[in-house]
């Protein structure tokens, strides 16, 4: 078995159980603050050890940049369907519409801001975590877009 084997054993064995939770957690109606703050541990787990599973596994920085949009996707969805269980305030009323929580939870991934939706006061710290990884996101991928563009323009110049 190989060392890539081996670390992408351990990343999965690491990150599903979090998975799993999120799952469980998300379809719960009632929820404790304890929860809410474990909820955002296991975000903070699971989505920086499926962004170094790519890398040690493909060990190619062009699916890494195909990747993180798949990620980034997952996670919004995944914030959205949390936000929905446990209701957040649109226009000063409790919501658990779909369409409103992933309003909210793209505005939170993007860094852009809603002022229309905001999370409950149990909720606070688990958007300010989708909004941290919205920010690393952007981050990898920028710098693997930018690599990648480097190479291609380097590759280009000396034929």
């Amino acid at each position: 078995m190989s060392l890539r084997s081996i670390l992408g054993l351990i990343g999965l064995a690491v990150s599903l159980p979090f998975l799993v939770y999120l799952v469980y957690l998300s379809q719960a109606k009632t929820t404790t603050p304890d929860q809410v703050i474990f909820l955002a541990f296991a975000f903070s787990i699971t989505f920086p050890t499926l962004i170094l599973l790519s890398l040690v596994l493909f060990r190619s920085l062009v699916v890494l940049a195909v990747s993180l949009p798949v990620y980034a996707a997952c996670i919004v969805a995944g914030y959205a369907r949390t936000f929905m269980a446990f209701q957040i305030v649109c226009n000063g009323r409790l919501t658990e519409s779909f369409r409103d929580c992933l309003y909210l939870s793209v505005s939170l991934f993007t860094n852009t801001g809603c002022a229309d939706c905001i999370p409950t006061p149990s909720l606070r710290l688990l958007a300010a975590s989708e909004a941290f990884f919205g920010y690393l996101t952007l981050g990898v991928f920028s710098a693997c877009l930018i690599v990648i563009l480097v190479r291609l323009i380097t590759a280009n110049n000396l034929r």
